[in-house]
């Protein structure tokens, strides 16, 4: 007997929804000089966002066959790592969830869709999966009932397990999975993303090679032709980066500004080149031994130039780039040196050996000062029409192992969202740069890839009393009420 996927939601009491202290107070309106007074267009895209591996847990429920991140998170796994048979029970409880965020005032809801739950093996030889269609059909529905507008991934890390990014028939796989959905929910949703983070999907820790990266590309840019061509789709369409900015940590050094440039050339301009100015893989890479990434044919650049409609990234937090001892060259030069092939050494700390910021549980740190550099860079560099942050969270030291109360008052992470988005003002009327919209990672505390100790969300889960029990934290608040104070009329 099938599972069910409708848990009614029980009603948000208004005991949960009673508000922190106040952290500031607005400057007058006649300060027009004051940053607090800058407005977000009343069109501003702002919400939480999720994913289907780390939120939904029910693995093995109504049909999902095996994906590439269950050798992470079935059962049984690793001692002590994140069950993600269970992760926070989002797949039962989906109803509930999207009621308390309409409950408090989230007007955009960003989650990615199970590619195994819809085409249980990932290509056209597997019959699509009707349960799979019918869950995400209600949740779609579940949304737009409580004025949530969703936005929906079709790939979050977690292509079915038997299809390589690297596999020749990637391409064409994905665009039948993307077919499936975008034909069946395409009325409802208005707001596509292709692929989470795909630029750093190389590498030894993951073992695609860097020469997959034309194949997922093309099948980023097949499905946008599909999408907009053929169902003649009137959504918007993208692909989302990760990037943490490199700077260089002396800025008067030119081997160290090299270095910052190497880097994002690594994580931005292997993607970006080609998607938003029709331009080939940088020299950088190319020119880097045994890294086997042959160049993009003209074709290949016609079929990808302009297949983005805005530039959508998850700009978390900055850090510094410097040369390696012997130089960027050398170890270009040398696929056995451990910082092949990036051949870059990135620190927090800075020249005089300060951090740079207050340091979360992992990579992010609160680091306002360089949000402006992270959107004026993207801005100037790949001229894109619009910037979405598709993600943006901080996960305090060790929040974990803290008693709950403590948890729910996640100063620091109030303060990280807060000072971010006093900065995203600043770059749009300071810098003219159009940014279009924040998404906070993440709308709960999640498997964080076989970890529950990473805690980025902003409403707690418990998981010990059976019932996945979730909490606003004081985050939601006081992130829900900054929109409210920023948004224009």
């Amino acid at each position: 007997m099938p599972f069910t996927t409708t848990v009614s939601p029980t009603p948000v009491a208004s005991s949960e929804l009673i508000f922190p202290p106040a952290l500031y107070t607005a400057c007058p309106s006649t300060s027009d000089s004051c940053v607090d007074c800058y407005k977000l267009p009343s069109n501003f895209i702002w919400g939480v966002a999720g994913s289907a591996f780390q939120i939904e847990g029910g693995l093995d429920f109504e049909g999902r066959g095996p994906g590439t991140l269950d050798v992470i998170g079935a059962l049984p796994n690793t001692e002590d790592a994140a069950n993600a048979e269970t992760a926070d029970m989002n797949y039962l409880l989906y109803k509930q969830d999207i009621s308390r965020l309409a409950a408090i005032g989230i007007p955009y809801y960003s989650f990615s869709i199970s590619w195994t739950r819809i085409l249980p093996f990932g290509n056209e030889s597997t019959p699509v999966n009707q349960p799979g269609l019918s869950h995400y059909d209600d949740l779609i529905n579940t949304c737009i009932e409580h004025g949530v507008t969703p936005i929906v991934t079709l790939q979050h890390a977690d292509p079915p397990l038997n299809l390589s990014l690297a596999d020749p028939a990637y391409p064409d796989a994905f665009l039948y999975y993307a077919k499936q959905v975008m034909s069946h929910y395409g009325d409802r949703v208005q707001h596509w993303v292709t692929q989470n983070e795909p630029n750093i999907a190389f590498g030894i820790y993951t073992g695609t090679p860097y020469s997959a990266a034309t194949n997922i590309m093309m099948g980023h840019a097949k499905v946008y032709h599909w999408y907009k061509e053929v169902l003649k789709g009137t959504g918007s369409i993208t692909l989302k980066f990760a990037n943490n900015l490199a700077l260089p940590l002396d800025s008067t050094n030119p081997d160290d500004i090299r270095a910052a440039s190497r880097y994002q050339d690594y994580i931005l301009g292997i993607m970006g080149n080609a998607i938003f100015l029709g331009e080939q893989y940088p020299a950088e890479l190319l020119n880097t031994t045994d890294l086997n990434l042959t160049a993009l044919t003209p074709d290949q650049l016609s079929c990808l130039n302009g297949t983005a409609d805005f530039w959508s990234f998850d700009p978390y937090t900055a850090q510094y780039a410097t040369s390696p001892p012997g130089g960027i060259d050398a170890c270009a030069a040398n696929s056995s040196d451990p910082l092949w092939p990036v051949c870059v050494v990135n620190t927090n700390v800075q020249q005089d050996g300060w951090l740079m910021g207050q340091a979360s549980y992992a990579y992010a740190y609160l680091a306002p000062q360089y949000v402006r550099q992270q959107f004026t860079y993207v801005w100037n560099t790949f001229r894109p029409s619009g910037i979405l942050v598709a993600e943006f969270g901080f996960n305090p030291w060790m929040e974990w192992s803290k008693p709950v109360v403590y948890q729910l008052y996640d100063l620091e992470r109030t303060l990280y969202y807060q000072e971010f988005l006093r900065e995203t003002l600043k770059a749009i009327y300071e810098d003219g740069v159009n940014v279009i919209g924040a998404l906070g990672w993440s709308v709960l505390d999640n498997d964080e890839f076989s970890s529950y100790y990473q805690q980025y969300g902003m409403q707690h889960v418990n998981r010990t009393n059976g019932e996945f029990t979730r909490s606003f934290k004081r985050s939601m608040f006081d992130y829900v009420d900054f929109f409210h104070k920023f948004i224009s009329a």
